[in-house]
């Protein structure tokens, strides 16, 4: 199965600035692509994911280094265990926002 990736870039001419809170973003996403719905979020700048692992109070692998025997591809998990179909990357935030 191969998860599709659509990249939302904007850019902007001024001081005005596109808003880089998940929340936004998530109801931006979930808008463009509905009824498709959020099943995960990746914040690459804050290092932050929704981690199904840690969710069971188990180790997260998404984190460990990409030459980890135990590292797991954050976007292999969404599309294995939450149906993940697509991502939306928004690279002015650095957030990847994973939907089904």
């Amino acid at each position: 199965m191969h998860m599709d990736r659509v990249t939302i870039d904007i850019e902007t001419d001024g001081g005005t600035r596109a808003s880089e809170i998940v929340a936004d973003l998530r109801s931006a996403a979930e808008t463009l692509y509905y009824p498709m719905t959020l099943v995960g979020f990746w914040d690459h700048r804050h290092d932050m994911h929704l981690c199904p692992q840690e969710e069971r109070l188990k180790p997260c692998l998404h984190k460990l280094p990409d030459d980890d025997p135990d590292h797991v591809d954050y976007q292999t998990t969404m599309q294995r265990e939450r149906q993940g179909s697509l991502e939306v990357f928004f690279p002015h935030a650095g957030i990847a926002i994973f939907l089904s």
